[in-house]
């Protein structure tokens, strides 16, 4: 296809009144979600003070809205070539300038090869190994409706190494007997934390699907890292002087029976710091922290309906108490049109006295600080 007739077909699909469907031109595809809601959100604070932008409001948050161009090549002998270029875009500033933050390709964007008996290789942009090992484990989990009742991510309760990482070699097995394996490997200049030192950070996954059950297993390192999981309770990884290590494993499975699902997930993250004249002793660490994820499900027809819980224990090795939270939450969907849904949910988190977890729709809490959020809005695919 030539340029004009690629660039008209993406216009029109851009401009038209019904361009909510799936845009293909050859092997060329045009997709996204656009998904904003009100959030009401009740903050309880123990604090003596506390920033308006962290106190009790209602705004208008997007929910991971995304625009994406995706590309497959069918090669000789079975073998084809993929590219994808994703992108964030916001719906509402989530009570910050994040919507001036969107890039071109901030999502999954890559170039791969691979077939069906080899396996996918992809290169760029992409989500970890073991970020995928939750998928692989409970995909109703990983499916959520919505940001405001997601309990994963760096500054959740599950799932703090998984990411979405740039400088980034993914490969993806064929499925052989239900079984799935992905593995990961960061080149560490895309470190989700402040450092300047370079922290690679390999991922290993592993699934398996046979009938209504689902089962996974991940594990994750970074190399040249290290994080006191007592001082805070997000991803906040540092290169420090002396011998270090942080890495996370996880298990769990999901069963589907008629129109529902239950499922659980396990993870424990270990993080230390020894071992260097430039380390005292008071600065030196062992921490572990486990934490454990429930899921519940009902689907029928173009209803919707999940039950979440997520909770953290203390953290082990350390004299600091209080370091755990819970989140709980039920999200509920209903189809209006096969590119329309509306969606709402109701999240509570609650935080120990140590400790700094929120949802994933990004709204900041304060250490000790709990919250309630009631979110409605609508999501509008293409």
């Amino acid at each position: 296809m030539n340029k004009p007739t690629l660039a008209l077909a993406v216009s029109a699909a851009l401009t038209s009144p019904a361009a909510f469907a799936d845009v293909e031109v050859g092997p060329f595809a045009l997709y996204g979600t656009l998904h904003s809601a009100l959030e009401v959100i009740s903050v309880d604070n123990v604090n003596a003070t506390i920033a308006k932008t962290k106190d009790s409001q209602a705004r208008l948050a997007d929910q991971t809205s995304k625009l994406g161009f995706k590309i497959k090549h069918d090669l000789a002998d079975g073998m084809f070539a993929l590219a994808q270029v994703e992108s964030r875009v916001y719906l509402g500033n989530n009570g910050d300038n994040t919507d001036n933050k969107a890039e071109l390709g901030s999502r999954n964007t890559f170039a791969g090869i691979g077939s069906k008996r080899a396996g996918v290789l992809r290169l760029g942009r992409y989500d970890n190994a073991f970020k995928l090992a939750l998928k692989s484990a409970t995909p109703t989990l990983y499916g959520n409706l919505n940001d405001a009742v997601n309990d994963y991510g760096s500054k959740q309760i599950l799932n703090r190494l998984g990411a979405r990482q740039g400088d980034m070699i993914a490969y993806e097995s064929p499925s052989l007997g239900g079984f799935t394996a992905n593995v990961s490997y960061n080149l560490g200049k895309d470190a989700t934390s402040a450092a300047t030192d370079l922290m690679p950070q390999l991922a290993l996954g592993m699934g398996y699907k046979v009938g209504a059950l689902t089962l996974g297993l991940g594990y994750t390192s970074l190399n040249n890292a290290s994080w006191d999981l007592s001082k805070s309770s997000g991803f906040a990884a540092k290169n420090n002087p002396g011998d270090q290590k942080l890495d996370a494993v996880q298990f769990g499975g999901e069963y589907k029976f008629g129109k529902y699902s239950v499922g659980a997930v396990y993870e424990r993250t270990s993080s230390s710091l020894s071992g260097s004249t430039a380390v005292p002793a008071t600065a030196s660490f062992d921490r572990t922290q486990d934490v454990y994820g429930l899921t519940g499900g009902y689907q029928d027809g173009p209803l919707t309906v999940q039950l979440r819980f997520a909770t953290a224990n203390d953290v082990k090795g350390t004299t600091v108490t209080d370091t755990g939270a819970r989140q709980i939450g039920v999200a509920v969907a209903y189809q209006l049109h096969k590119n329309l849904a509306a969606v709402g949910s109701l999240t509570s988190v609650k935080n120990d006295k140590n400790a700094t977890f929120t949802s994933a729709s990004g709204f900041a809490l304060d250490k000790g600080n709990s919250m309630t959020q009631l979110a409605l809005g609508l999501a509008v695919s293409f």
